[in-house]
């Protein structure tokens, strides 16, 4: 995509009350996401784990039909899920879901890490309950969304994939739980990339290549492509 477009769908954002502060996802993290986007194709199917006002944009890229895209936005927190689904309104091309946490014992983990082919049949069976006062707990540790099921994502579908959430380590399940779901070559946009070791959780299970990163302050997100799987070993 090219900069002119993707700033006309940041404007638009804007008028939809984008409460742009230092905890919203970076917007310079999006413009190099839009512009490594592969625009030949049909449709940009994106993942976004972690809602944020940010879900914005992606409507933002169909309504003014700058992107065919197809947006998949997660939130685990159901006051904020509520002000985003209000924000977004109702849009044919993105799909908002609300979504519970559980929380992995450490042997849970590195069984998920250890057969992330398997991980999502075993996901029903494991991790227990995350009670509605621990949602905000920013070191809550191996905590991810429980309600997968409620995706509605096919196979080696989604070209972007924004890991923003949710808190603590947890979000590098996201690998091993999408790894059907993600194209071969799917875009990664890793938000506090350097909190935990997000990249090295990555690593473990694809091949990839960083296309950029931004240390600044409080902005400091990775945009990586994957280059297909690595061998699989546990991660702890």
């Amino acid at each position: 995509m090219i900069i002119r477009d993707i700033e006309k769908a940041l404007q638009q954002s804007n008028c939809n009350h984008w409460r742009y502060n230092s905890l919203s996802l970076s917007k310079q993290a999006l413009v190099h996401a839009c512009r490594h986007i592969n625009t030949e194709k049909e449709t940009c199917q994106v993942l976004q784990l972690g809602g944020g006002d940010s879900a914005l944009f992606w409507k933002s890229l169909g309504d003014l039909e700058l992107l065919p895209v197809q947006a998949t936005i997660v939130e685990h927190h159901p006051i904020r899920a509520k002000e985003i689904k209000e924000s977004l309104g109702d849009v044919p091309h993105v799909a908002f879901v609300t979504s519970s946490l559980k929380q992995l014992s450490e042997e849970e983990w590195n069984k998920v890490f250890d057969n992330p082919a398997e991980s999502r049949s075993l996901w029903s069976a494991i991790g227990q309950h995350v009670p509605e006062n621990q949602f905000d707990h920013y070191c809550i540790q191996n905590a991810f969304y429980a309600d997968l099921g409620q995706l509605s994502l096919s196979r080696h579908s989604v070209d972007v994939m924004v890991v923003d959430g949710p808190h603590g380590n947890g979000r590098s399940l996201a690998y091993p739980l999408f790894i059907d779901t993600l194209k071969p070559d799917a875009l990664i946009l890793v938000d506090d990339f350097d909190h935990y070791p997000f990249l090295a959780h990555l690593g473990k299970i694809y091949h990839y290549e960083e296309l950029f990163r931004e240390i600044a302050g409080n902005r400091r997100w990775v945009l990586v492509r994957l280059r297909g799987l690595h061998t699989h070993k546990s991660m702890r």
